[in-house]
């Protein structure tokens, strides 16, 4: 079964967090390995950061694929999804890469929250616009 544009646009920017996902678990893992703990983060800096990047990650990713998946059956075009799935990943991985090096501000992060924000309430306001427009 080959899938609408709009749908195959929302599964293509799901599997992609996926698989960001994976990676961040997986550099939990390497961080978890290097620093002899295995759980939490003994008090090891780094590997708290780790964990922190894998964490934020995921409390964010599900809505975005939520929003992705029912603008879809919604009837949104495939290039609005496009749209919001690659400012979403580029904004993700900015964030990642940007608490990753960083306690404090910086840059990545500050890419990260803004393109989160923007992509989470351009979802919503566009779902709700088709809900009751």
């Amino acid at each position: 079964m080959s899938p609408n544009a709009s749908l195959g646009a929302a599964m293509f920017h799901a599997a992609l967090l996926m698989l960001m996902l994976v990676a961040l678990a997986i550099f939990v893992i390497s961080r978890r390995r290097a620093a002899g703990v295995g759980i939490g983060d003994g008090g090891n800096k780094a590997l708290a950061r780790a964990i922190r990047v894998h964490a934020n990650f995921a409390e964010y990713a599900p809505f975005a694929i939520a929003g992705y998946i029912l603008l879809a059956l919604a009837g949104v075009s495939a290039g609005f999804i496009h749209a919001l799935g690659t400012i979403f990943l580029v904004g993700r991985v900015a964030h990642a890469a940007g608490l990753a090096r960083h306690e404090g501000a910086s840059v990545g992060r500050a890419i990260g929250v803004a393109a989160t924000v923007l992509v989470l309430v351009a979802a919503a306001a566009r779902l709700l616009w088709d809900a009751f427009g």
